[in-house]
């Protein structure tokens, strides 16, 4: 990347952070969307591709004043009464034929701060999934919790019941930048926390993020080299502020400084980019850097999108099964509510036409996975330069993407650019 010539990297006027079909885009649910949904859930998978299993436990005991995300305030006496809940989703799911046909590799308890829940609470509801759905042999556990609830007891109860990954959203070894962002504990604790973990033999994927408002290339080089040397699986995220956040009021009401300008954001996207291959990480995934050869196999990213994320609780977003994506409702009452009424607690809903597919496939470039060119004509009869040519000509043209007779797939320049390629399939932004 550093070697990139001047005029190539002039390649877009700005550099977008997130690629089309998040699931703000998702429609809110139909009534034919809703039982053409219900009619799939009753076939056969036959997709031939092994699914993650995602519980979500939505409560956070504080809310980070970048976080966007929906959740619901820690209540230790509605813990209960939400993992009844969920536990009930689950089992809707369980029951139908297309799950009862499928097999995970993975069972993710996301959210959210799943590490809020007590220890019997965690590995229940783990136990719960491993009797009730279809595991491979070597299925992996993964815990997402915040290093002020993931103390030492319940890290040494992960290690023992054989829980393969814990994630922590450091965010940002910056004690000052903490404060700001309203992150709980100091940078300290937070590195400590990781080193408990990996001590006990756990892998710890962590999440920090640079253009944070005030973020110098100083501090952000910073983080980079403490999640190195804390020997960590890194996601290296670009904040991107959103309306509805504390943060964003902050900033237009000048108590928040400026985020970086376009040149800055770059060069600290390259910078960890530099830094983490010189410590012999792989980027792999939406903006994932790993030294974890397991990490590079993982199903729910290489089989997109015709694998499948199933995903359940209040607030889940991620879920996809093949042509239809999903979110939940997101009150934590409304969600308990729908579920004890007997129905699924779908909020938003959509079912992908073909052409969405195609450019779900195209969008394999930005979790930076090639496309296969020849699966690509199987699935559509056409080959990927039919039907989109302009845009794989230009893409080319512009040194971000080669093409051989197998496979499209990113250049080291077009990493950098890899949101706006996907954006290049869609009919318009």
């Amino acid at each position: 990347m550093k070697n990139s010539s001047p005029e190539k990297e002039n390649t877009y006027s700005s550099r977008e952070s997130w690629p089309p079909y998040t699931y703000r885009d998702y429609q809110d649910i139909a009534p034919e969307t809703y039982n053409t949904f219900m009619e799939f859930l009753s076939t056969e998978n036959t997709s031939n591709k092994v699914m993650e299993l995602q519980p979500w436990i939505s409560f956070c005991d504080s809310r980070c004043t970048f976080c966007y995300y929906p959740n619901n305030p820690y209540s230790l006496s509605l813990m209960d009464p939400y993992l009844e809940a969920l536990k009930k989703e689950l089992m809707m799911y369980a029951k139908t034929k297309y799950v009862q046909t499928s097999e995970f590799d993975e069972i993710v308890l996301g959210g959210g701060t799943p590490s809020l829940m007590s220890k019997d609470q965690m590995f229940g509801l783990i136990k719960f999934c491993e009797e009730n759905f279809n595991t491979v042999d070597d299925y992996f556990i993964k815990i997402t919790g915040s290093s002020r609830s993931f103390d030492r007891d319940k890290l040494v109860a992960a290690a023992e019941y054989g829980v393969y990954q814990v994630d922590m959203g450091a965010q940002t070894f910056d004690n000052k930048l903490r404060r700001m962002l309203n992150l709980p504990d100091s940078a300290e604790h937070v590195a400590e926390e990781i080193r408990t973990a990996r001590k006990l033999g756990l892998c710890v994927c962590i999440d920090i993020m640079y253009n944070i408002p005030g973020q110098t290339l100083e501090s952000w080089t910073n983080t980079v080299k403490k999640a190195i040397e804390l020997d960590t699986e890194v996601d290296a995220y670009c904040l991107e502020v959103y309306p509805e956040t504390v943060l964003y009021k902050q900033m237009q009401e000048g108590k928040a400084p400026p985020q970086a300008d376009q040149e800055l954001t770059k060069q600290m996207y390259t910078t960890a980019y530099e830094l983490f291959k010189e410590a012999g990480y792989k980027p792999i995934g939406h903006d994932r850097y790993s030294r974890d050869e397991w990490h590079e196999k993982e199903n729910c990213i290489n089989g997109w999108p015709w694998a499948g994320i199933l995903t359940t609780g209040a607030g889940c977003f991620m879920g996809y099964l093949q042509r239809f994506s999903y979110s939940n409702i997101e009150n934590a009452h409304d969600y308990i509510a729908a579920v004890n009424e007997g129905r699924f607690p779908i909020a938003k809903l959509s079912e992908s036409t073909e052409k969405d597919i195609m450019r779900k496939v195209m969008t394999r470039l930005y979790i930076r996975l090639p496309v296969d060119k020849l699966e690509f004509k199987e699935k559509f009869g056409k080959l990927p330069e039919e039907v989109y040519p302009e845009q794989l000509k230009r893409l080319k043209a512009k040194g971000l993407i080669e093409i051989d007779e197998k496979e499209i797939k990113l250049t080291e320049l077009g990493d950098l650019w890899k949101a706006n390629i996907a954006w290049e399939f869609t009919e318009q932004k």
